[in-house]
């Protein structure tokens, strides 16, 4: 969760992960998605795009941990 949590940060106070963040929510598949769920206010959009920022940097620290628990095991297999 604090890796979600981190990764969320880099969203807010690094500036080409906050342009990215926009470009993103300007595509035309976001905008689709805005019509599939029948979302009309700015604050629903600004809720859908918090919601995708928020699955994406878990789903990036799920990866990481992955690939640390992987790294993790080699390392301790090569010193048995």
């Amino acid at each position: 969760m604090g890796l979600t949590l981190a990764f969320a940060s880099v969203f807010r106070f690094w500036q080409p992960a906050i342009k990215f963040a926009q470009h993103v929510a300007g595509t035309s598949a976001w905008q689709e998605l805005y019509s599939l769920f029948h979302i009309e206010s700015g604050l629903g959009r600004e809720q859908l795009i918090l919601t995708g920022i928020m699955i994406a940097c878990f789903l990036l620290a799920l990866g990481v941990q992955a690939i640390g628990l992987l790294i993790f095991q080699r390392i301790r297999k090569s010193r048995v």
